[in-house]
């Protein structure tokens, strides 16, 4: 019932803001969002590689990612958000139909106090004939005024609340820190960015707990300026990510060292 009522605040929230303002103002400086599809060559879920991808660098458990966010501004310091997505192939025979896998939903907010930003959210994933529960809070700092580089920390904590019926996890968590730092290439535009993390299970959460795995990677973002901005701001998006993994934690794994790559395309409004 928590996704319920979250999305009703959702809409009272809209509601609200467009009856005490026009509408047009209350899209332009409320309401933002994004829609997009990635090939990926594997999927990768905490450390997991669910569909066996291993060292086969985009060979037959490749994959396809498609989602879209809906973000709202209730105030300048704090944001509501919704995020579908979806996980599309062959790999096995799906349960939901067609190629369609996995369809997640999450819903949470934000709130920003200085340069702290607190975030907390709910998460439904349905596949394999159930679905898996989940809450997270996360706490991250805006360090650009400290250093002569941004390295914009972040420590998240996800809790399991719902177990899918299908599988065998537990009720454990995982507790993920991260950096990441961005910069631009020249005037056009374009983007790249280098995120690290370092995970830790708790126990229930993966075969064992303590250090689960580290990621780290880049990221191209390149803007598709060609395309007028009144049909929103497309980029493609390119990326690769290594993932060193702790046999105990994830046996499952074909791999414990493997490298991942995505390629997609994504419009923003």
């Amino acid at each position: 019932m928590r996704h319920i009522s979250k999305a009703k605040l959702l809409v009272a929230t809209a509601t609200a803001a467009l009856l005490s303002g026009s509408v047009g103002a209350f899209a332009a400086d409320k309401v933002s969002g994004d829609v997009g599809i990635s090939y990926n060559s594997h999927f990768v879920s905490y450390g997991s590689d669910v569909w066996g991808g291993g060292n086969d660098f985009f060979g037959d458990q490749s994959t396809t990612f498609v989602y879209g966010d809906l973000v709202i501004k209730p105030t300048a310091a704090s944001s509501i958000f919704l995020n579908v997505w979806t996980d599309n192939n062959d790999n096995t025979k799906s349960q939901i139909g067609g190629h369609l896998q996995e369809i997640d939903l999450n819903v949470g907010g934000t709130y920003t106090i200085g340069i702290v930003t607190l975030g907390a959210a709910y998460g439904s994933w349905n596949y394999a004939g159930g679905a898996e529960e989940s809450v997270e809070g996360s706490i991250a700092l805006d360090d650009s005024g400290f250093m002569p580089f941004t390295l914009s920390p972040k420590l998240t904590y996800h809790q399991r609340t719902g177990t899918n019926e299908g599988t065998t996890q537990g009720y454990g968590a995982v507790i993920i820190a991260g950096v990441s730092h961005s910069f631009a290439l020249g005037s056009d535009g374009i983007s790249l960015t280098f995120p690290i993390n370092v995970a830790f299970f708790t126990d229930n959460f993966g075969a064992d707990s303590g250090y689960a795995y580290t990621s780290a990677g880049a990221s191209l973002g390149v803007p598709l300026s060609f395309i007028s901005p009144d049909f929103g701001a497309w980029s493609i998006n390119a990326g690769l990510t290594g993932y060193f993994t702790e046999h105990d934690a994830l046996p499952g794994n074909p791999a414990e060292n493997f490298l991942t790559g995505s390629i997609g395309l994504q419009v923003a409004f």
